[in-house]
């Protein structure tokens, strides 16, 4: 079957998401299956690891179906940091993401994730739990299992209503008898709003975690190889999140007709609207 042009743009995902699959699942011939790798997890290597990649893939499915829920609740909130001053309407944008975009999107993700995970290998009370032995010689696979268990599923929480809110196109602009005050116009995109405050974060935490991390295996005397673990997992973690990224934008028009019957509800204004700037009386 010859791709349309609006399928070429998922091809770079899909080759990624499936690349991930045989790069994780290739592990399976190089682990001991019996060995327990990951106390938190019952059995021997192999449903450790087996049921580690299936932890974060099942939860970005299971967000497919209920993050619109969750993206709903958002609004809310947005409206009480704004104090109410705000009125929503829908912007209907006819673009679609290209692939490169559903990419790297996802690098914010994949450094949260791993951000979550420092802060719990930091802590030594978590460090036997997600990797055997769990001592300050094994940080670096405490971090990776951390954050492939842990991590992921959290940002997963967090990153997939707001980028349903924006793939919706739920916009807000101060209300119109605001405008006759000598003020410029106030329009944002309220997904948006969410994903700056997230990029805030994710940029001060990793210069903190990984500050903290490297001065830990300074003082513990981690091998320089083990460096590199840190600085290549980000990199790994996205790649889980392009699969997200890549499920959500070929699903994005089924998860629109949901939100819009219930921004309709919630008296959001779903027709384009025209904003005119009222001179002060």
């Amino acid at each position: 079957m010859v791709l349309t042009k609006m399928e070429n743009r998922f091809i770079g995902p899909i080759i990624l998401s499936l690349g991930l699959l045989v790069y994780a699942f290739s592990f399976l011939f190089l682990i001991d299956l019996q060995e327990d790798i990951i106390p938190i997890i019952p059995g021997g290597g192999a449903s450790d690891y087996i049921l580690s990649i299936a932890i974060p893939i099942g939860i970005m499915l299971l967000m497919f179906f209920i993050g619109h829920f969750i993206a709903i609740s958002l609004i809310p909130i947005h409206k009480a940091l704004k104090l109410n001053r705000y009125e929503y309407f829908i912007f209907h944008e006819e673009k679609k993401l290209r692939g490169t975009k559903l990419i790297t999107r996802c690098f914010y993700p994949g450094l949260l994730a791993i951000n979550i995970a420092m802060y719990i290998a930091l802590y030594g009370m978590f460090r036997g739990i997600f990797y055997t032995g769990g001592n300050e010689q094994s940080l670096p696979a405490t971090i990776e299992w951390a954050a492939i268990i842990i991590g992921i599923p959290i940002t997963t929480l967090i990153i997939t209503p707001i980028w349903i809110l924006e793939s919706s196109g739920l916009m807000c602009s101060l209300r119109r008898e605001k405008y006759k005050n000598p003020v410029s116009p106030d329009i944002e995109s309220v997904g948006r709003f969410y994903n700056t405050i997230l990029k805030s974060y994710v940029g001060i935490s990793t210069i903190v975690t990984y500050t903290l991390i490297l001065f830990t295996f300074a003082n513990v005397g981690i091998t320089w190889s083990n460096y590199f673990i840190i600085f290549i997992d980000p990199f790994a973690l996205i790649l889980f999140f392009v699969f997200l990224s890549l499920i959500l934008e070929i699903g994005a028009n089924k998860i629109n007709e949901k939100l819009l019957r219930r921004y309709e509800k919630m008296g959001i204004t779903l027709s384009p609207q025209e904003i005119k700037i009222v001179p002060k009386d």
